[in-house]
């Protein structure tokens, strides 16, 4: 389950949505080149717990001794996720109170609320 993304994970997933594909070396020079200066083995670490959380493919190359990472999850299908687990966590603890809560800070926007109110009716709908 997908909690969060650090900081340094986010600027990783980052360069991969956009290169679609890429060694830990070419994803260090990139962040070097937007002033993001990290040491090659800290770039391999994070790679390596994106992998773990199955965000981030991994393929030996090796007539190249490297590895090369790819993006399992597109931007929104990660953030779909996380979304997710959050509201699902909260729920299964606070529900009556996590419920409350949407609702109040929802009540003074009505384009929230229709929006809401069409995603409701669409999934009643495929159900």
């Amino acid at each position: 389950m997908i909690k969060n993304i650090g900081p340094l994970e986010q600027k990783i997933l980052e360069i991969l949505w956009d290169k679609k594909k890429a060694t830990a070396r070419e994803i260090s020079n990139s962040l070097e080149k937007s002033g993001e200066r990290r040491a090659y083995s800290t770039i391999r670490t994070i790679l390596k717990r994106l992998v773990k959380k199955k965000i981030v493919a991994e393929k030996n190359d090796i007539k190249e001794r490297t590895f090369i990472y790819s993006p399992i999850l597109t931007q929104d299908e990660l953030e779909k996720k996380i979304v997710n687990s959050v509201i699902g966590e909260l729920l299964s603890k606070f529900n009556k109170s996590a419920i409350s809560f949407l609702a109040e800070e929802l009540s003074d926007n009505e384009e929230e609320i229709e929006k809401i109110k069409q995603k409701l009716n669409e999934l009643k709908k495929n159900v």
